[in-house]
């Protein structure tokens, strides 16, 4: 028991690793050991939870792992597992009723035990041991084996969770990067060469001389040179998104409802924030209803030429102070129209407190009109 012991704190060690094939390869080598099988394998559930999607195996030989061919798909015995994720201990798998055989070229497979590979109640998976060492307790998995596997198991789960966060938080770091590059592009590159071209534009006016109609259209060709940067730029910022958040994302979707709604006014859409990842679903409808509302109200009723729409996924709920989406619209309009614009108010109101969230509509001190509604996150499915 001494040995087993060690040998199981070995294995708790190759967490450190975030490589996770290495660290599940790892843990089935100490779980073959430590029970005396032969064979081990690790099998990762599908998204459905219907079958397999990852699958390590030790004990076999490439060359015969080639001939056996496809990977077990989570039938016969593992399916059982799979429907029933409880320890399972079968002394000879070819009289058991669930078997469903072994394809041509497997090895000979009799004595088997799986376990559920579970983390805080969520199933991952399944570990399962094969062959145990007719030496050792006549060949037969026992009860003390059982309980080496459910701890290897327990360890192999949280490694297939932590490398799931690890993922999350890359892609995270990914998307909260490229939004601050594109961030980046509109409020400054752009910015500077829009204000480039306007100060060329003025000199031209002020060009004499008899060589001034020649100096006017090579000016006049550099601004024409920095409207095309211009343009490229922003389609690099919409490729940004696009890779951001995909064709269906938030991000994408309030292009979209901005443009729609903005007739004449120039439009600047801004996100702070994994929007894409942490507003979606039903929370994202609302998202898109609150700017819908709003910027129609701006352009129509308050005849706004000029709007702003910030989506900050960072921001912090009011009244509990933990995290929520922040939705703000800023237009440079005469105000709102309190008796046409009413109901649709009243609607991002209701909208808003049914997510206990606020919703503020006030006068900005260099004119037009900030409407500021926020919403807690929704809590992330599991």
């Amino acid at each position: 028991m001494e040995t087993r012991l060690r040998r199981l704190l070995d294995a708790v060690v190759v967490m450190n690793d975030l490589d996770l094939d290495a660290v599940l390869h790892a843990l089935l080598q100490a779980a073959t050991e430590l029970v005396g099988a032969r064979y081990g394998a690790l099998g990762v559930l599908s998204a459905d939870g219907r079958g397999l999607d990852r699958f390590v195996h030790t004990g076999m030989a490439p060359e015969v792992a080639a001939l056996v061919g496809h990977l077990p798909e989570g039938r016969g015995v593992l399916g059982r597992l799979i429907d029933d994720p409880r320890p399972l201990r079968i002394d000879d798998l070819t009289r058991d009723a669930a078997a469903v055989g072994l394809p041509p070229g497997h090895p000979p497979m009799r004595s088997f035990l799986g376990v559920p590979v579970v983390v805080r109640g969520q199933v991952f998976g399944n570990l399962y041991l094969t062959e145990k060492d007719p030496g050792l307790d006549g060949g037969r998995f026992t009860a003390e084996d059982s309980e080496v596997a459910q701890a290897l198991a327990a360890v192999a789960g949280t490694a297939v969770a932590n490398a799931s966060l690890h993922a999350d938080a890359q892609r995270l770091a990914v998307l909260e990067d490229r939004d601050r590059i594109a961030h980046d592009l509109h409020d400054h590159v752009i910015q500077r060469l829009f204000a480039a071209g306007l100060s060329l534009q003025a000199l031209t006016t002020r060009l004499q001389g008899p060589d001034a109609e020649e100096q006017r259209s090579r000016v006049a060709g550099v601004v024409s040179q920095l409207d095309e940067v211009v343009r490229d730029v922003r389609t690099t910022i919409f490729g940004l998104h696009v890779m951001t958040g995909g064709h269906d994302g938030l991000r994408r979707r309030l292009l979209d409802v901005v443009e729609e709604m903005a007739g004449r006014a120039t439009t600047a859409v801004r996100t702070a924030g994994a929007v894409d990842v942490l507003v979606t679903g039903a929370l994202a409808t609302d998202v898109l209803a609150v700017v819908r509302e709003a910027s129609s109200n701006a352009v129509r009723h308050g005849r706004a030429t000029h709007l702003v729409v910030t989506v900050d996924a960072t921001a912090s709920d009011p009244a509990s102070g933990g995290p929520a989406v922040a939705v703000q619209v800023d237009d440079d309009g005469s105000g709102v129209d309190t008796g046409a614009a009413r109901s649709g108010l009243a609607g991002l109101s209701e909208r808003a407190r049914l997510r206990g969230g606020a919703l503020e509509v006030r006068r900005r001190s260099e004119g037009g009109t900030r409407l500021l509604w926020t919403a807690p996150l929704e809590e992330p499915s599991p």
